[in-house]
């Protein structure tokens, strides 16, 4: 998985309250091993040690909690799991939906978006994510011709910016470099969510 950026305000605010909680719960821990007589090779966490097991866990579990999205700490939407359906290109008109099959692996900082075609693979490289009113999702990706695919189609680097509507649905343009200068819709749904 690669860093992604987000516009939402969280993650200058959410380390801070880690490091909060991390000195508390050192300083209970301080007072409870202060009256426990532990031998020598038990090593007590201190702060920064439990500041990082907090970051670690956040980063990876805590950011999907659905009370955390509902009193608004966390605005980044969790796009994580398997996604279906289709994407048309200029190449032949836009008159074609090729079925296409897209895996998103999510964390709090990093994600990874995997795309599938008949005739092709891509991988994301970098992406930004914009939080508010809307979700939107940009995206600069390399694709990678499947064996058999034909002569005409070569590796290349586009972008893609998808949209997160009401009804689940992540969709949008796509555009490839300047090679194939193609363009052309991407629509989904989700197929399975993140386990």
């Amino acid at each position: 998985m690669h860093p992604y950026s987000t516009t939402s305000e969280e993650r200058s605010k959410i380390p801070f309250g880690l490091a909060a909680i991390a000195i508390g719960l050192a300083w209970l821990l301080s007072l409870i091993i202060g009256e426990i007589h532990l031998p020598f090779w038990i090593e007590v966490p201190g702060a920064v040690t439990l500041y990082g097991l907090l970051y670690a866990l956040f980063r990876s579990y805590i950011w999907k909690w659905s009370l955390l999205h509902r009193i608004g700490l966390v605005t980044t939407p969790n796009i994580a799991g398997d996604w279906c359906g289709y994407v048309t290109s200029t190449f032949d008109d836009l008159a074609v939906r090729h079925p296409i099959k897209v895996r998103i692996q999510q964390n709090w900082t990093h994600l990874l978006l995997r795309l599938s075609a008949n005739n092709s693979e891509s991988e994301s490289v970098v992406a930004f994510m914009v939080v508010g009113d809307g979700t939107a999702l940009s995206y600069e990706y390399r694709n990678t011709p499947k064996p058999g695919a034909k002569d005409t189609m070569h590796a290349h680097a586009g972008m893609a910016v998808l949209k997160l509507g009401d009804d689940g649905e992540l969709s949008g343009e796509y555009y490839s470099g300047r090679d194939r200068a193609n363009q052309g819709i991407i629509s989904l749904m989700r197929c399975h969510p993140d386990p």
